[in-house]
Formats: structure tokens, C-alpha cells, sequence
């Protein structure tokens, strides 16, 4: 064996491990550019991920507006579409392992002082920020962020747990780290099915974070303090349903009074931090939640929460038509789990839904409407199936090599299947043409 490969994967050479970009090659973005730039999307080989950029900078303004109106904080997710031109702020979204050490370093070297922060929930990720060489060259302290498990059991201990409390103790007796901010996700808000259940999650995904946070200060040598120019600890919330239900406190209901009453009085003591996920593109799951009304009460003409509000669409393609298989018309597209994802949704028995597009608007299969339309009824890993839900009297009838766009049910797994979108702009004269190309991070 070469000597030079050999130095390269010795085990002794882990303080200086290959670059992601050399593990994870990312295609040309200017060749992908000069490929697809003014085409349009009946001209695109499917299949492909498409992005309406009105859509994601409308969802992103209106999440930006509420924080704002609210007085609390927003930290912006790219976890979803993973494309990015430029970022300066990182919290790495899993407790640290030591396999990531390396890269989170190369990155906060590269950003600077307090750029990247790391999650813990456990004693040993302290002492693995405190041992570990890759980090020895952190410029600064280490930014940490302590997780709270608000009854989601995903990362995270309670507030009440020994756990917390020897992170805290480690925490304290550290030299090398600084807490940032305490952080929860309450990925069970994806069951609620009304703004009301939403809000009601997102108040208590706040009340267990101040409980956790209290417990985990007090453990860790914190005083209360006077002094209005003191710094104050960050409370970092949200999963989509419940980060996108603060749009309802808007509202001048009971409700809405009550709970910007308890963010204005936690404000006052932290600073409240909204983050969410899927929210720049959604998905059929977050139509389901029903986490804000479709359109707002104040102002009747404004969509909030409807298939207008989903940014991306996979382009598929019809490979076979089955009209008499069975009880419902069948066709076959030549995209599986490995293009849509394979994530259930509560509201309808499919993977996705077929748009009315190649037209502007029209009939499609609406869960909470007529249910009658093309869904993808089943899948398997190359293949999808679309069943006909609904009667038959007015069909839409489908041609082999025909394209579809389809909305599917969870964007995040949708997307990680691809490695660049597609960007389209409803708000311009030409939406069906394809104006920039973002290429996805690839990678762990």
C-alpha cells in the first residue's frame, strides 16, 4: 500500500481527518446551473425536487413577523432543504460524538469565536469536550446547550433527573466549555390536530424547558441577579406545529392573551427562543397538525396553513397505467421510497399527493375536503403506486410518460433523497422556469 494512503486512514491520525467535502463530493453548482437554468419543469428529467421560492420566503417572512411581534427570539433551521449560501451561526443538531468533534472544530475555526455550538445531556459529553484533541485548538470556550426531555424521549433529560444534575456539576467544573442556552423539541406536537392543541403544546413545551432550566442553574451555581444589563440564558423551543402555532397568539382571543402573558413573563427572566424545522417549505404531515387555520382570521385573504403554503413538490414521472387491476385505478410512477421518503400521515392513506399542476389550480385530493383524486397509495423502494381515491365519474386521466408534481408527506426525509433542488418563483410571470439551483450538503 501506498505509504502516503496509509498515513491517511492510520488510526493515529485522527486529530487531522479528510475533509467532508472529500468523503461527500458535491456536484458543480455552476455545471448544474449552466444545465438548468431557464428550463422548464415539463423539460426536467424526473425525478426531481422542486422549490417554490415565493412559497419559502413567504413561510419564512410570516415566522419572522410573528417572533418579532412576539418579542422573542428565532433561530433560523436548515434542516429540511440543507442549502445554504453562507452561515455564521451553528448549533449542531445532536448531542456530540466524538466522531463529529473533528468537523465542528473545522467549522468553528473557520466561523470564529461562538459560532458553533454543541448539545449535551450527559456528564461524558462534557468530559469529551474537556479530553478530546480535536478540540483542543475550539477557538474560545466551547458554547454548549443543555437538552431538556419535555415527555418527546428522543435527546434530552428531564428536569427533575440525576443526570441533570451531573451535567450541571460537570458543567461547573469545566474549563473548556460555557453554557449557551437550555433547548427542547417537542416532536409530539405532530399528533395535534387544532390550533388550540397546538398552542396548548407549545406552552407546555415552554413551562417543562423554564422548569428544566431553573432546576439545572440552580444545580450549577447560578444567583439571581438585579441587574438589568445582566446576560440571560437562552430558552430555545419548537418543533414546527408548535413553533408555527405562536402565529395564533396574534389573535386577540382569551387564549392567545393568555399564553403571550407567560412568554412576556418568561421573557423576563430568559430570553425565549423560537426554532423550528420544516417551516420554510412544510408538508402534507404539518397540514395534518392543523397547528395554525388555513387562512387568518384578521385578515380573511391570507394563507396560513394550506396547500398554498407548500414550497416543495417532487417531479415523478408515469411509467404504467392499470385502470381495471382493481376496485380503484391504478397507476405506476417510476419514484419510490428513495425519492418521496416512506413517512406515514395521519390525514390520508398515502405517500403523497398529486397536484393539480400541469395547471395553476384545480381539483386534487384534499383530505379535509372531497378526498377524491391521485394519491401515491403504495410504495416500495424504486416504484410508487397511484391509487384513485373518490368516485370515478371525473377522473383524471393519466398518460405513460406523463409528469407529475407531487406534495409528499414529510419534506426533510423528501429531500435528504436528492442532491440539489430545483428553484422555481410563483411570483414572477414565468413560475413554471427554473431561475437558481441550490446544491444540498452532503454528509453527517
Amino acid at each position: 500500500m501506498d505509504e502516503n494512503i496509509r498515513s491517511t486512514i492510520s488510526p493515529n491520525n485522527m486529530a487531522s481527518p479528510m475533509p467532508a467535502p472529500l468523503l461527500y463530493p458535491s456536484p458543480s453548482e455552476a455545471a448544474l446551473k449552466l444545465n438548468f437554468l431557464g428550463k422548464k419543469i415539463k423539460d426536467i428529467p424526473a425525478p426531481a425536487a422542486i422549490i417554490d421560492l415565493a412559497v419559502v420566503t413567504r413561510n419564512c417572512r410570516l415566522i419572522l413577523e410573528t417572533a418579532s411581534e412576539l418579542g422573542v427570539a428565532f433561530r433560523a433551521h436548515v434542516k429540511t432543504h440543507k442549502a445554504c449560501s453562507g452561515s455564521n451561526k451553528v448549533l449542531h443538531g445532536i448531542p456530540i460524538t466524538s466522531s463529529a468533534l473533528p468537523r465542528l472544530s473545522a467549522v468553528a475555526r473557520a466561523l470564529g469565536d461562538g459560532s458553533v455550538g454543541l448539545f449535551v445531556d450527559h456528564p461524558a459529553h462534557i468530559k469529551l469536550l474537556d479530553a478530546s484533541a480535536s478540540a483542543s485548538d475550539w477557538p474560545g470556550q466551547i458554547p454548549v446547550w443543555m437538552n431538556i426531555d419535555v415527555g418527546y424521549h428522543r435527546e434530552g433529560v428531564s428536569a427533575h433527573s440525576a443526570q441533570l444534575a451531573d451535567v450541571a456539576y460537570a458543567l461547573a467544573a469545566s474549563k473548556r466549555t460555557r453554557l449557551a442556552g437550555l433547548y427542547t423539541h417537542m416532536g409530539h406536537s405532530y399528533n395535534v390536530s387544532s390550533p388550540a392543541e397546538a398552542m396548548e403544546h407549545l406552552a407546555l413545551e415552554l413551562q417543562g424547558l423554564e422548569e428544566g432550566a431553573v432546576e439545572f442553574l440552580k444545580i450549577a451555581g447560578a444567583r439571581e441577579t438585579k441587574d438589568a444589563n445582566a446576560q440571560k440564558v437562552i430558552l430555545s423551543i419548537g418543533a414546527t406545529p408548535t413553533a408555527t402555532a405562536a402565529q395564533n397568539l396574534l389573535e386577540d382571543t382569551e387564549g392567545a392573551r393568555k399564553y403571550r402573558a407567560m412568554i412576556e413573563k418568561i421573557n423576563r427572566s430568559f430570553v425565549v427562543e423560537l426554532h423550528a424545522g420544516v417551516y420554510p417549505v412544510m408538508d402534507m404531515q404539518q397540514l395534518a397538525t392543523r397547528a395554525r387555520p388555513a387562512q387568518s382570521p384578521i385578515h380573511p385573504t391570507k394563507s396560513l396553513l394550506s396547500f398554498a403554503d407548500l414550497g416543495l413538490r417532487m417531479l415523478v414521472e408515469v411509467a404504467s397505467l392499470y385502470p381495471d387491476r382493481g376496485e380503484k385505478p391504478e397507476a405506476l410512477i417510476a419514484a419510490g421510497s428513495i425519492v418521496l421518503g416512506r413517512e406515514a400521515c395521519k390525514s390520508y392513506p398515502g405517500w403523497a399527493v398529486v397536484s393539480s399542476w400541469p395547471q395553476p389550480s384545480g381539483p386534487h385530493y384534499d383530505p379535509e375536503g372531497t378526498k377524491t383524486g391521485w394519491i401515491v397509495g403504495r410504495i416500495s423502494q424504486e416504484h410508487g403506486v397511484l391509487t384513485w381515491e373518490g368516485p370515478t365519474e371525473h377522473i383524471r386521466q393519466l398518460e405513460i410518460g406523463e409528469k407529475l408534481l407531487v406534495w409528499p408527506n414529510h419534506a426533510c426525509i423528501a429531500g435528504v433523497n436528492v442532491g440539489w433542488y430545483l428553484v422555481v418563483d410563483s411570483d414572477t410571470g414565468n413560475p413554471e422556469t427554473v431561475v437558481d439551483v441550490w446544491v444540498r450538503w452532503r454528509g453527517w
